[in-house]
């Protein structure tokens, strides 16, 4: 049985939704980003003195990091899959998607990617059992 793996993702965290048959493994991946907004500057004592600026490059440049360093992570956790199916409500999937397609070392075929609004962690695995085309309500 080749590995299917669902990922929902937003800049917040990913969903390592992973399908076993009967028993569908969930693994959540927190994506350390920082999500501060810039203040202004200082004025010096001196009257009419410079004012310190807010370097926006330097924050935009760790934010970059930050992001390819959580991609990374995403990458390493499904490496193993044989094919994938990313889902996400921002423009996080088609970053992530970017990422895989650009890592020539990574070998899962990406199969599709749908924009998803927040939902739940169930609804993910329900995304997932139906984008793969497996029932999504248990048998007995």
């Amino acid at each position: 049985m080749k590995k299917q793996i669902g990922i929902w993702l937003d800049y917040k965290e990913a969903y390592i939704i992973t399908l076993n048959g009967k028993q569908n493994d969930v693994e959540i991946i927190p994506s350390e980003i920082d999500s501060f907004h810039l203040k202004g500057g200082a004025r010096s004592k001196t009257p009419y003195g410079p004012m310190d600026k807010i370097s926006e490059s330097k924050f935009l440049a760790r934010k970059k990091h930050q992001v390819e360093k959580f991609y990374k992570k995403i990458m390493e956790a499904t490496n193993d899959a044989k094919e994938i199916f990313i889902m996400g409500p921002a423009e996080a999937k088609i970053g992530l998607r970017d990422e895989m397609t650009k890592t020539r070392a990574y070998r899962p075929m990406i199969k599709g990617y749908l924009t998803v609004d927040s939902i739940t962690k169930n609804q993910k695995v329900a995304r997932t059992l139906e984008f793969f085309g497996y029932s999504s309500t248990p048998t007995a």
